[in-house]
């Protein structure tokens, strides 16, 4: 059957998932970078409408179809096209000044196109994939966005590698039925945060420490602004101890407790939408003993 658009973004995001971690590598130490010079991207988005929640990422996009071009048929005589998609892949980064995040996204786009070019990876078939891609490289070209001053000295600055690639398609004609009713379904995309991960406690004399990571996904229009910190003696029945900490860090030191008591907690942020889910219980429990 024909593969479309879907194939082709999904193919170049597959590939770059694959090929960029060990070519960004190389680069670290071929140029001598440090992972702030030369950051992991952390998200690769597929599909239209998106939302930028991850720095840097990548984002795979098909433009237009060009050209459809028979080339002969099947075994059983169902057409072969090789079909020609105008592509775009987008390197977008935020860091702190103007200089730290036009050198982040002059590596990462050196790299991507690199990859993009790699014609001995990237021509190689993938059997996920029922096509046999190809970059032409003479279509190849890049443009690089101004920086953009976000708040404070936070900066955004992005660039795309545009190209054309070919991807061979066959049209099956394998009767699949009728549709005689089709009921779709629209779903929001959510705009609180999803739930800190990692939430553990470090143990002092009628106190503990929480440490956890930030939620992956801040909610797109919105960004994390503090933290939301419950307390239960059971698991079950929870209070809440901090309303809000009003700041993005991810420590918080939780006093007058009582030493011998098992104490449970979870986490959740929080932006101007409002609050996003909970964490996972820390540590499953901790009985809060004298520090040694």
């Amino acid at each position: 059957m024909m593969s479309g658009p879907r194939i082709a973004k999904n193919y170049v995001s597959n590939y770059l998932s694959n090929d960029l971690p060990a070519r960004i590598l190389t680069y670290r130490n071929a140029w001598n970078l440090s992972d702030s010079q030369l950051p992991d991207p952390k998200k690769m988005l597929t599909y239209e409408p998106f939302t930028v929640g991850h720095w840097p990422t990548i984002i795979n996009m098909v433009m237009n179809t060009t050209s459809l071009e028979q080339q002969g048929f099947a075994y059983d005589f169902d057409p072969n096209y090789r079909v020609l998609y105008s592509m775009r892949t987008y390197i977008w980064v935020r860091a702190t000044g103007e200089k730290v995040v036009t050198e982040q996204r002059d590596n990462l786009t050196t790299i991507v196109r690199e990859a993009l070019l790699d014609g001995p990876s990237l021509s190689k078939y993938d059997t996920t994939v029922p096509c046999y891609p190809k970059v032409d490289e003479g279509t190849m070209r890049e443009e690089f966005s101004e920086i953009t001053l976000l708040k404070g000295e936070r900066c955004m600055a992005g660039s795309f590698v545009a190209f054309d690639m070919q991807l061979e398609e066959t049209i099956d004609h394998t009767a699949l039925g009728v549709m005689l009713q089709a009921d779709p379904t629209v779903s929001k995309m959510t705009t609180l945060p999803s739930a800190p991960d990692k939430l553990l406690g470090i143990l002092g004399n009628a106190k503990v420490t929480l440490t956890w990571n930030a939620p992956m996904w801040d909610g797109g229009v919105f960004e994390v602004s503090g933290y939301k910190i419950d307390q239960s003696t059971d698991g079950t029945n929870w209070s809440t101890i901090v309303a809000d900490t009003g700041n993005t860090d991810t420590v918080k030191v939780v006093t007058s407790l009582t030493n011998g008591t098992k104490y449970y907690f979870r986490v959740a942020a929080i932006n101007q939408t409002g609050t996003g889910a909970f964490s996972g219980t820390s540590n499953q429990g901790i009985a809060i003993v004298p520090a040694a």
